[in-house]
């Protein structure tokens, strides 16, 4: 699988249970009506928080975590499932960072791993900044061109038969 959705994959299932937090840049991105493509393709600050968060020593990150009214409201066997899961994600993380390392082949002691892990991430989560930001204006010209088409195909749905819509889409 591509690293790319290995990571976004972790992110989503290790702050999957935030929903209900008022964090700030969490909450203005899960109150979005957006769809989740969009969401899940722009949000590079989210990804920043959770990398702030992943990054914190464990006595600050609990400290964190306590000002989640979500994470306040699990019961201990929630919170400690929850604990489990960043541990998850904080090794993923460090593992595919690693694996980067090994693949330059760069040979580090563990200070200039943690400090390669750090640079790493942060210079991916400015690549995905980049990107976002030159590809937005196409991104949504398509969207709105796939909603042209939409409304064109499918405005006199109420005249057509189920059938002549199958015979349709089949033959596109």
């Amino acid at each position: 699988m591509d690293r790319r959705y290995i990571f976004l994959l972790t992110v989503v299932v290790a702050f999957g249970v935030l929903k209900g937090t008022t964090s700030s840049a969490i909450a203005q991105v899960l109150s979005r009506k957006e769809p989740l493509v969009p969401l899940l393709s722009q949000d590079v600050e989210i990804r920043e928080k959770i990398f702030e968060v992943l990054y914190l020593p464990d006595e600050e990150l609990i400290k964190e975590l306590f000002k989640w009214p979500k994470f306040n409201q699990m019961d201990l066997e929630e919170k400690g499932w929850f604990l489990q899961r960043i541990a998850i994600m904080r090794q993923k993380v460090r593992q595919l960072a690693r694996s980067k390392a090994r693949q330059l082949g760069l040979s580090l002691n563990e200070e200039q791993l943690n400090a390669f892990e750090k640079s790493y991430w942060h210079k991916r989560l400015e690549i995905e900044k980049k990107f976002i930001e030159e590809t937005e204006n196409r991104r949504k010209e398509l969207a709105k061109e796939l909603e042209d088409a939409l409304q064109k195909e499918f405005s006199n749905l109420s005249t057509k038969s189920v059938m002549e819509l199958e015979a349709h889409n089949k033959s596109h």
